[in-house]
């Protein structure tokens, strides 16, 4: 998984299980799409850094120690180590977790010769993890980076499950610190990295960056309103902001549409993303539009009951997918061949009840 995952041990199952769709399905589907690669599992991570350079250029050296991290707050009071889960004022939606010590940071895109890419943005996030007590075993902890090219919508994912050769979590702090490898070291970036497999988009749904009050606990140090994690576009024109995973071209790209329907007038929204940040605690009549909660709350059931029944049981209601390169944002249906599993409501995940709202305090 990726930045600011909200995934669930229910997820990650429905992840791991492929796109259930045939070859000649997708050699029949007449959808515009950019050229696209279909990636299997023998590609390494130097090589999908090869594949991605000419859209994003260069991956960062993350360093962990000099990222941005994420308050965590319980009671108001800034809180170091692990209260223990939804025991926080503001949780990752991660399961719950509060555990201090991550962080995120932003960079620049570079090309191979060292010239700035304006037109690209990569952010990274080391994850000090505190599911443990979640699933009974060691979870370990994570650092991962996205590349996004801001013009044509193409994107990357990499991820670093194993990387104990090269972090530690500071005791007095217990911040996740430690730098890893870049491509100029090429065996270790290899060790370092994995290309993601699952389906980041599975979370990933609206564009790259998932947006929470933990993920943008990490402010701009120059700009102290302004969230580390990039926001993609701006007001009235998320909605059709460009998106698509380089090497993923059999991902599931869908999100459901409703004209008019003012919560999408200013972003895609990924009801799966949603389903699973509503088992967490957090629902958006508390939080959105962020400035007036649950001003558009007839607008977001709108949305909910297409969730919920699909589609092709409400009239009105569509599948899209985002623009991505040349390619305009299209409505798909039943031919649409990357259909996922991951891409349907979990019925008990949104049997939510109602709890505090977050209070969110900032530094």
């Amino acid at each position: 998984m990726a930045i600011g995952s909200a995934t669930g041990a229910g997820l990650e199952a429905d992840v791991a299980s492929t796109a259930h769709y045939d070859e000649d399905e997708v050699r029949t589907w007449q959808g515009c799409q950019p050229e696209n690669t279909r990636i299997g599992g023998h590609f390494s991570a130097l090589e999908y850094a090869r594949m991605i350079e000419p859209e994003l250029g260069v991956p960062p050296v993350v360093d962990c120690g000099a990222g941005v991290e994420q308050p965590i707050y319980v009671n108001g009071e800034k809180s170091i180590g692990d209260p223990g889960l939804h025991q926080c004022d503001n949780p990752s939606l991660q399961i719950g977790d509060c555990m201090s010590g991550s962080s995120v940071q932003r960079y620049i895109g570079t090309s191979a010769d060292g010239s700035t890419r304006h037109d690209v943005v990569w952010a990274s996030f080391c994850r000090h993890d505190g599911r443990d007590d979640v699933f009974g075993f060691d979870i370990g902890d994570s650092v991962q980076m996205i590349g996004y090219n801001k013009v044509t919508g193409a994107t990357a994912f990499f991820e670093s499950a194993d990387n104990r050769e090269w972090t530690y979590v500071d005791p007095e702090t217990n911040r996740l610190m430690g730098k890893l490898p870049g491509v100029d070291d090429p065996e270790a970036f290899d060790r370092a990295y994995v290309r993601a497999e699952t389906q980041c988009v599975a979370c990933h749904q609206a564009d790259p960056f998932v947006h929470n009050p933990f993920i943008d606990g990490a402010k701009q140090p120059h700009a102290p309103n302004q969230p580390v994690v990039p926001r993609i576009g701006g007001r009235k024109s998320k909605s059709n902001t460009p998106y698509y995973v380089i090497g993923g071209a059999d991902w599931d790209m869908r999100t459901i549409h409703i004209e008019d329907n003012e919560c999408l007038g200013c972003h895609r929204i990924g009801m799966k993303t949603v389903e699973e940040f509503m088992g967490d605690h957090w629902h958006p009549a508390h939080h959105m539009p962020p400035r007036d909660p649950g001003s558009l709350n007839d607008h977001f059931e709108e949305l909910l009951a297409c969730w919920k029944n699909g589609p092709e049981n409400t009239p009105g209601c569509d599948w899209i997918i985002p623009p991505a390169g040349d390619c305009p944002s299209q409505v798909v249906g039943d031919d649409y061949p990357y259909k996922s599993r991951f891409n349907q409501p979990n019925h008990k995940e949104l049997e939510w009840t109602e709890r505090p709202p977050f209070s969110n305090p900032q530094p």
